[in-house]
């Protein structure tokens, strides 16, 4: 009977912190004033100088919780409903998700003074075709960072070869860690598509990972950078936002895009469909577009803002300013990064890269 009641208690007490990590936001919102906000957000995409500005001047409060993944954002919207939240910063495939799920409030674009401002090649695309729950915020695209100094004397194509071709690599690559992203560059690379696969490409891809461990220094989606800072690598594959930061400190580090064409991440905002603090939330959000808050938020992280308006006020180099202002031709080579086999197939394979079998 003791083992009986210990255990009980042990269950009662994981219970409740699970509930509490869950609806913690919720509860917060009860007891919170009037006149605060709860944004769910990713770590690195809102500068504090802009929230801290922001607060001062309106007097609205915001509270800032964080995740790491798309997918941790979708678990809790489902698991709360969304209550607890104002705004979040969902990506491109998770806006799509969250529609579906009817967990999204449909945005009032009358209630928006930037609209006109926007990238008109950020709109409308698959996950929200008339944007009806979500706002392009600020995006970037995959490309290699290089070591300008490894490829002083040597020539220079940018493109998938980089990093699969055995015949074009003769030097160290840091390839990023994440296998739904890592299957689908090099789905891109052996068929030059992003749809779905069958078995036998499926088997192409597998082996195309396995080959390519061998020059792969190390697998990193957050510190890629770092490798090639320290040149342990001539080339790492990351998002651009992470490669422009490392430029700001290190002459030696430059960007390419391949030439075959690369993949494209959109940050979104939206409004969690129990949200009802709609008058604070716009006024965050038409804050978060002017033109100085779009201009800190690319010199503290490097994603590329949504908007059109900010060129004359941050200090953009010429390769930033090509990719900045990419025409609707160069967007039709920037794909949407989907699975193409199933989730247990991409699994195999990376266990497969990843043990070297």
């Amino acid at each position: 009977m003791r083992k009986f009641f210990i255990r009980l208690g042990i269950v009662l007490i994981w219970s409740a912190l699970i509930c509490g990590a869950l609806y913690l936001p919720k509860w917060e919102l009860g007891s919170a004033h009037s006149n605060t906000i709860n944004v769910f957000a990713w770590g690195d995409i809102l500068d504090p100088a802009v929230i801290t500005d922001f607060e001062n001047e309106t007097g609205i409060k915001v509270n800032l919780n964080y995740y790491s993944s798309n997918e941790e954002l979708i678990v809790k919207l489902k698991a709360t409903g969304g209550e607890g939240y104002d705004l979040i910063i969902p990506s491109d495939y998770a806006v799509n998700v969250l529609i579906h799920e009817g967990l999204l409030k449909e945005i009032d674009k009358e209630k928006l003074n930037f609209w006109n401002v926007l990238n008109p090649n950020l709109l409308g695309h698959f996950f929200d075709p008339d944007n009806r729950y979500s706002i392009p915020f600020e995006w970037e695209l995959f490309g290699f960072g290089i070591d300008k100094d490894y490829f002083k004397d040597k020539p220079l194509e940018p493109s998938w070869k980089m990093i699969f071709d055995p015949k074009t690599v003769d030097y160290k690559v840091t390839m990023i860690n994440d296998p739904i992203e890592a299957v689908g560059f090099a789905a891109f690379y052996l068929f030059h598509t992003t749809d779905e696969l069958n078995a036998a490409q499926g088997h192409q891809v597998r082996d195309l990972l396995v080959q390519q461990k061998q020059w792969v220094e190390a697998y990193a989606n957050f510190r890629g950078d770092y490798f090639l800072a320290t040149k342990n690598c001539a080339v790492a594959v990351a998002s651009s936002s992470y490669i422009w930061r490392t430029m700001r400190l290190f002459d030696f580090v430059g960007f390419v895009v391949p030439k075959e064409g690369s993949f494209i991440t959109i940050e979104n905002l939206s409004i969690p469909k129990h949200s009802t603090k709609e008058k604070q939330v716009y006024r965050f959000i038409n804050y978060l577009y002017r033109p100085q808050s779009a201009a800190s938020h690319y010199h503290t992280y490097g994603f590329f803002p949504a908007v059109t308006n900010i060129i004359d006020q941050v200090e953009i180099d010429p390769l930033a300013a090509s990719l900045f202002n990419s025409s609707q031709e160069d967007f039709s080579k920037y794909h949407f990064l989907e699975t193409v086999l199933p989730q247990q197939e991409i699994r195999d394979i990376w266990v497969d890269v990843k043990s070297g079998n």
